[in-house]
């Protein structure tokens, strides 16, 4: 009997860095649902973040590691099979790569690696402004230093090109969709992509037995045409149902970039950066060209930018809200939902005040909340942030039981509509805050003794 020469044996274990992350985190529940013999180690680089992962993938092995500290790679792959690596920027790729390869030779079991880049495919370098050349850490300067570094190597790899722009980008607009209805961006044509998507073809190819994946160089997109940042807006018109602006300017983006700089959440030389490149990828859009790669490996038709939207209006504007604006009336109550009079029972495990950590991207800051229930279920009280004093009136409060609605308003460092959904239990709060472009951002509190 000939045997296939192209099989590849199935992994037994395999590792996935950031996968905290909206690509890793999608992968390693697909390996866990499809593939629950295998081995996973997820790896993060951030000691807070590994204890959620430990919460999240209970059974999974969780470690921090880094790609600039070689004895903790090391110990992350030793005895793996498979791999998932990307990177964020900035990353001085050829340390970076030089280390992971390393670590593989020093534990001498891998038999495939997944590389996600960000790269027109034969591009010609020449083609790059001087002033991305200048900046030097961007992805494309550094991401053809991983791939030649991986290939130089040797590596088992498979080179996931992501040939588009990731569809939850589009929460970076939040903040001037919120203040004025403006989509604030520049306006270059690109295909699109889901990143939970690709996180399942990361999945797929690892989990296949077709060894004639190693060595490819895969450029992914959703299989749409590319679009301009202007359709982008009009297509959010449709799917928010109001009137959505465009501003394209460079002032506007970089009066977008302004409260970021202020309070430090990003470099200085960014904004300035990202502008350019986005007129370099605008520059060079024919190169983009759709593709049925991600359909034939997800064995489905990939989602589109209207069906993305369409699952995520709730965090770009509140349904009750339109629902308000456009007949008039309340959003009524669904069937068989307990209206929040009828929880106001649980007003005293409620009603006081709270000692609250909120685990920002800087870092864990202190508040304290007060709240106090109303008999028709609102909910009503302050959070003021104690290390700079800042206080934050709770707006459209509501209880439910012990989940608990409102929304807020953040002035400083940065401008943003925070709604917050918590649920409390014998003195103890937990949940989250939606904060626009930030993501959720966790809460915990204990209440004062009255």
């Amino acid at each position: 009997m000939q045997t296939n020469p192209y099989h590849k044996p199935a992994l037994k274990s395999i590792a996935i860095f950031g996968a905290s992350g909206h690509i890793g985190g999608p992968m390693a529940r697909h390996i866990r649902f499809h593939a629950p013999e295998v081995q996973l180690r997820l790896i993060s680089s951030n000691p807070d973040k590994a204890e959620q992962l430990r919460a999240d993938f209970p059974g999974a092995e969780v470690v921090v590691a880094n790609y600039n500290d070689p004895a903790s790679l090391e110990a992350a792959l030793a005895g793996i099979e498979g791999l998932f690596v990307l990177t964020t920027q900035p990353m001085a790729e050829r340390p970076a790569m030089t280390n992971v390869v390393n670590a593989v030779r020093q534990c001498g079991s891998l038999r495939h690696m997944i590389r996600v880049v960000g790269m027109f495919p034969d591009f010609n370098p020449r083609r790059i402004p001087q002033s991305l050349k200048d900046f030097g850490m961007g992805l494309e300067i550094q991401h053809p230093i991983a791939r030649q570094v991986l290939e130089e190597a040797g590596m088992p790899v498979t080179f996931l090109n992501v040939g588009a722009s990731y569809m939850d980008n589009f929460l970076r607009m939040i903040p001037g969709l919120q203040e004025n209805a403006t989509v604030v961006w520049p306006n270059r044509e690109v295909p699109y992509i889901d990143p939970r998507e690709l996180g399942e073809v990361a999945a797929r190819l690892l989990l296949s037995d077709d060894a004639r994946h190693i060595g490819q160089f895969y450029t992914l997109n959703n299989g749409e045409p590319g679009i301009t940042t202007e359709q982008v807006a009009a297509l959010m018109s449709e799917v928010f149902q109001r009137p959505i602006a465009y501003d394209g300017s460079r002032e506007g983006f970089m009066n977008f970039f302004a409260p970021l700089l202020e309070a430090g959440v990003v470099p200085a030389a960014l904004p300035a950066y990202l502008w350019d490149f986005f007129q370099f990828e605008g520059d060079n859009a024919p190169a983009w060209v759709a593709n049925q790669f991600v359909e034939r490996t997800l064995g489905r038709k990939p989602t589109t930018v209207r069906a993305w939207l369409q699952e995520h209006k709730h965090l770009f504007f509140d349904d009750a809200e339109t629902t308000t604006r456009l007949t008039g009336a309340q959003a009524p109550t669904p069937a068989g939902v307990t209206t929040p009079a009828a929880s106001a029972e649980s007003s005293n495990e409620i009603d006081g005040t709270w000692d609250c950590t909120v685990s920002t991207p800087g870092g864990k800051e202190p508040h304290v909340l007060v709240m106090r229930t109303t008999p028709d279920g609102g909910l009503t009280g302050t959070m003021t942030n104690t290390k700079n004093g800042i206080q934050m009136p709770l707006q459209n409060g509501t209880h439910r039981g012990h989940v608990l609605n409102w929304a807020m308003q953040l002035q400083k460092p940065l401008k943003l509509n925070l709604k917050v959904e918590v649920s409390v239990t014998g003195g103890q709060l937990t949940g989250f805050a939606k904060a626009g472009m930030l993501g959720k951002v966790a809460i915990q509190g204990v209440r004062r003794e009255p």
